[in-house]
């Protein structure tokens, strides 16, 4: 078995949780939704959450296999693996799965190639005790793809092709160049070729080549390969050369397979190859310095001016709130190399969009937001003083320190209560901390807020419609800045959630979303309250770039305004 299996071995059993010790005797546990595609972790009764023949799956349980960790290591891959074994049921048939990876509270495995599409049903058999029995749906294809973090989001695990023998990880670093040939690994394009998952594949595309289609910060890409890496049962490679006229640090890359779009990952591009840039945020240079740091300071100040529209029956209500906030963090600067997160997930390539889907235990009483993979390389948050000062065209607010969570400093600078209570307005802002904290010291700049945008087929969007593209139109704003378009839904009686994230020349006035992102978004089901408020929301909003400030104690300081117009409703 090759080391590049090895790698992915690591990637599907790194989530595990240690549960409990186990109980003797005790039966295998399973929940439905239990089972996932072991690259996308794509959640149960979302758009793409079908397992595909011939693809690497994971279970999560309690009891479901030994103490300590246990990996497959050779060829022909076992259909018993410490004591763990899967049968699946569909079509009247039973099949045995490989087992690739087995601990207490997870296993990973391959569905059997020869498992026919549809319903199908699992039992997990440990030491003798089987599980209780759990349905899925079984697919043609669905792809799933890698991520650097593990779990599905953020940075794709993804090869720049120079030659056969050189072909390094896709990095901030270590960009692709536009037109280079880039191998993207994960699984979920179907059966294998021989219907033979135990031993090591039989190479060649798996999926018709029109079939597949690889979007790259909003452009679709050539595929030259869409098939089975020869490395690994169960793992497949696409490879794809990088559009031209696409260029940052977190382009967008989705594939989807007959229409249906996988998890969303990212990646870097650069013309020399290099070390990324970002028009809206961090430059080459800056990314060049924080790289050779163990940890970076982050500062953010922010100042946002928020409308919101809901309707619902008789009930409407049209409400203006404006906010501040900061936030003052250190962070690994290895996440750098994992994750967008650090230095903020909205800076994306524009023209292009991105999509989170996630378990809501909580849908229905907020609208959800997507779990950020920054925490995973966050190490504490900085004291940067009592409060941050905000002096602008209607005076002076202060936005204190949040006693709860250390570096996070917020205040409403209006009350949405009261139209009239405003407190933004365009022009100039001075911002400073006074003689500082602890961890930051003083600091004092001045900024701009321009002219609010608007909206302007707000009228006209009732429900979003997830078979087919969707364009917002606003009054342009300047060149240089830009436009984000957000939606979020939820459905509360499967307990997901879904957002997208757009981002757009705030010059052109307007953006299509295209229908691969629209169709990745879970269906609204369900009310925020008994009145029928709509169980999702889209909003449009204008924010300048980021402009750096600088304040001894941070690495990285910016600042950004926004202006953003909400309004709920359906995705259907």
């Amino acid at each position: 078995m090759t080391q590049k299996y090895v790698l992915f071995l690591a990637l599907i059993s790194t989530l595990f949780v240690l549960g409990p010790a186990r109980q003797a005797n005790a039966a295998p546990q399973l929940q439905q939704g239990a089972i996932v595609n072991a690259a996308s972790f794509a959640v149960d009764g979302s758009p793409g959450s079908g397992i595909a023949r011939g693809s690497l799956f994971t279970l999560f349980g309690v009891d479901v296999g030994p103490a300590q960790a246990v990996q497959a290591n050779s060829f022909p891959l076992p259909l018993d693996l410490g004591g763990v074994s899967i049968k699946i049921s569909a079509g009247g048939n039973q099949y045995d799965a490989v087992v690739l990876f087995a601990i207490n509270s997870q296993v990973s495995a391959i569905l059997p190639s020869a498992v026919p599409a549809g319903q199908a049903s699992l039992v997990l058999t440990y030491n003798g005790q089987a599980s209780n029995s759990i349905t899925f749906q079984v697919v043609n294809r669905q792809v799933g793809a890698f991520s650097r973090t593990q779990n599905g989001s953020g940075i794709a695990v993804l090869q720049n092709y120079v030659s056969p023998a050189n072909q390094p990880v896709n990095t901030l670093n270590q960009s692709a160049q536009p037109g280079q040939v880039v191998i993207l690994w994960g699984t979920g394009l179907g059966a294998s070729l021989n219907n033979d998952d135990r031993n090591a594949p039989q190479t060649g595309n798996v999926a018709p080549l029109d079939q597949v289609k690889v979007y790259v910060g909003g452009k679709e890409a050539v595929v030259e390969y869409a098939g089975r890496s020869g490395c690994c049962s169960g793992v497949d490679q696409i490879n794809f050369r990088v559009p031209d006229g696409v260029e940052g640090c977190f382009a967008p890359v989705v594939v989807t397979t007959n229409g249906i779009p996988s998890n969303f990952t990212s990646m870097s591009i650069a013309s020399n190859g290099g070390t990324c840039s970002d028009p809206y945020g961090i430059s080459s240079a800056q990314l060049d310095t924080l790289l050779g740091k163990p940890s970076i300071r982050v500062g953010a100040v922010a100042l946002n001016r928020n409308r919101t529209q809901i309707s619902a029956g008789f009930f409407s209500l049209d409400s203006i709130s404006d906010i501040g906030v900061a936030t003052f963090k250190e962070y690994s600067s290895a996440g750098l190399l994992e994750t967008p997160g650090i230095l903020g997930e909205a800076v994306l390539v524009t023209g292009s969009c991105t999509v989170s889907t996630f378990r809501n235990d909580s849908a229905g009483e907020d609208l959800p937001e997507a779990p950020s993979v920054a925490d995973l390389y966050r190490q504490r948050g900085l004291d940067a003083g009592a409060a941050i000062n905000i002096q602008g065209p209607r005076g002076a607010k202060a936005l204190p320190k949040d006693a709860q969570t250390p570096g996070d400093y917020f205040a409403l600078l209006s009350s949405p209560s009261v139209p009239t209570d405003v407190y933004l307005e365009p022009g100039s802002y001075t911002i400073s901390n006074g003689a500082g904290g602890a961890d930051v010291k003083g600091f004092n700049f001045t900024q701009n807020v321009p002219t609010f945008f608007t909206w302007t087929n707000k009228a006209a969007i009732s429900s979003v419609n997830r078979s087919q593209p969707l364009t917002v139109t606003w009054t342009p704003g300047p060149q240089g800045d830009v436009t984000s378009i957000f939606g979020s839904s939820y459905s509360i009686p499967k307990r997901i959630a879904s957002t997208f994230f757009c981002f757009a020349d705030a010059s052109a006035g307007t953006f299509t979303i295209p229908g691969y992102v629209v169709a990745a978004m879970v269906q609204s089901e369900g009310t925020a309250e008994t009145m029928g408020i709509p169980a999702g929301a889209l909003s449009v909003g204008g924010f300048t770039a980021l402009r750096d400030f600088t304040a001894d104690g941070l690495d990285v300081g910016a600042f950004v305004s926004s202006n953003l117009e909400l309004k709920y409703l359906n995705f259907q």
